[in-house]
């Protein structure tokens, strides 16, 4: 206050001394209103903080399990909560580091004594942020150490609202020292029939889940399978653990590593960070559209990022009959027997040539089962009406079907002669 009177005191001096003293009054008087609206601010929040600490010396200290179980539900709801751990206002996932593997982290023993070190998450179980009966929180513990011990797992679902949609398939291997020693491969059924879309995406049929157990029959036997070890998969912490907590996952600490972060964080330089794209890029040899078989991919993903064995692979198939060299392949549809990128794989390893779109100098279509509500006149896909436009034309183009291409090939091809007994 001392030294706004002698500013004051100042100006006004200095006012008098110059021929437009009228200027500096008028600063002054702003500078004035200014310091007196601040005052009243304080007054008032130090009025407000009195009234706070007076209710609080009145009903007594709120008990800190109450004060943790606001933080979840904006209740009083009793719920059991680690001081170690962190907790999340909203139903999905945040965490404020990224997910990584360096060789700066600690042994899996050191880890192992002190593993909540690790950021942490609560995933409560309250549907659309309705109230409902309390019961423990469950948290995601983000492992970073390195691991020789795991499970990983995949699960397939009828659609991407963990609240609604229902869980078709869980598959997981289990890795001690870094060796398979068990899986674990379950349809299930989701008590209704899914519809064509989810059945292509998926590649599991209504027959398959018709006779399967339900998930509150399942679920016990996946945690038993995957005992206390670590679960590992790609984009878990956002999709695959709510969906699994959601339909009755009760371990309440989960201890995950996800590859989708720890990818992209060791190759940023990636057009993107799909399994798919990681199996091609490290040169794996094996099918997709399975869970169970995406399972033991992510598992060789997680050692190649975990090893920093980050070095690009080609598969090398001069070997193989270049039977389809000279042919260019186009594809529309879907196909239950295998995956697009599957089929990709297969014309270029027999020396075939892949185009997105149909032109005069294509010679296949490989035509599937068209699923999409965005058809050119409503049946067929604009692929499929180049394809019959061009036949009239020059008669050069055919439309074959899935079978058809696997007549094409080699017959001593094992991975055709394996997706060929798939049946709708």
């Amino acid at each position: 206050m001392k030294r706004v009177i002698e500013f004051f005191v100042t100006i006004f001096a200095i006012a008098m001394l110059i021929q437009y003293w009228w200027i500096l009054l008028l600063a002054a008087g702003i500078f004035l209103v200014i310091f007196i609206i601040i005052k009243a601010k304080r007054s008032k929040t130090s009025q407000l903080k009195n009234q706070a600490n007076s209710r609080t010396e009145k009903h007594g200290r709120q008990s800190s399990i109450d004060k943790d179980a606001s933080l979840h539900n904006g209740s009083g709801q009793d719920q059991s909560v680690d001081v170690e751990e962190t907790s999340s206002e909203n139903v999905e996932p945040h965490y404020s580091h990224p997910e990584q593997l360096s060789d700066e982290h600690t042994s899996d023993e050191s880890v192992n004594s002190n593993i909540y070190t690790n950021k942490l998450t609560s995933i409560e179980e309250n549907k659309h942020s309705e109230l409902t009966v309390s019961k423990p929180a469950q948290y995601i513990h983000r492992l970073r150490r390195k691991l020789t011990d795991f499970v990983v797992f995949d699960i397939e679902t009828t659609g991407l609202n963990r609240f609604e949609d229902k869980i078709i398939q869980i598959s997981a291997i289990k890795y001690i020292k870094d060796q398979k020693v068990g899986t674990f491969n379950q349809y299930i059924n989701p008590g209704f029939q899914i519809d064509k879309k989810i059945m292509f995406l998926t590649g599991i049929d209504n027959s398959k889940l018709e006779s399967s157990p339900t998930i509150s029959t399942v679920m016990p036997s996946f945690e038993l399978f995957i005992e206390d070890l670590p679960l590992i998969g790609h984009n878990i912490v956002k999709f695959d653990i709510p969906f699994l907590i959601n339909n009755g996952f009760s371990k309440q600490d989960i201890n995950a590593l996800d590859t989708y972060p720890l990818s992209d964080k060791k190759l940023p330089d990636l057009k993107n960070h799909k399994l798919p794209t990681l199996k091609k890029y490290f040169g794996i040899a094996n099918r997709s559209h399975d869970a169970l078989n995406d399972c033991e991919t992510n598992a060789i993903v997680y050692q190649k990022l975990r090893d920093n064995d980050l070095n690009p692979v080609t598969i090398e198939y001069s070997n193989l009959q270049q039977i389809l060299a000279g042919k260019r392949f186009c594809i529309t549809g879907e196909f239950m027997e295998a995956s697009r990128e599957d089929l990709i794989d297969t014309i270029n390893k027999y020396g075939g040539k892949f185009t997105k779109s149909v032109s005069h100098v294509t010679d296949y279509l490989i035509d599937g089962t068209q699923v999409s509500t965005k058809l050119t006149d409503g049946v067929h896909s604009s692929s499929e009406l180049k394809a019959i436009q061009y036949q009239k034309e020059n008669g050069r183009i055919k439309i074959i079907s899935y079978d058809d291409f696997c007549n094409l090939l080699p017959k001593q091809n094992q991975y055709v002669e394996s997706i060929k007994n798939v049946k709708l």
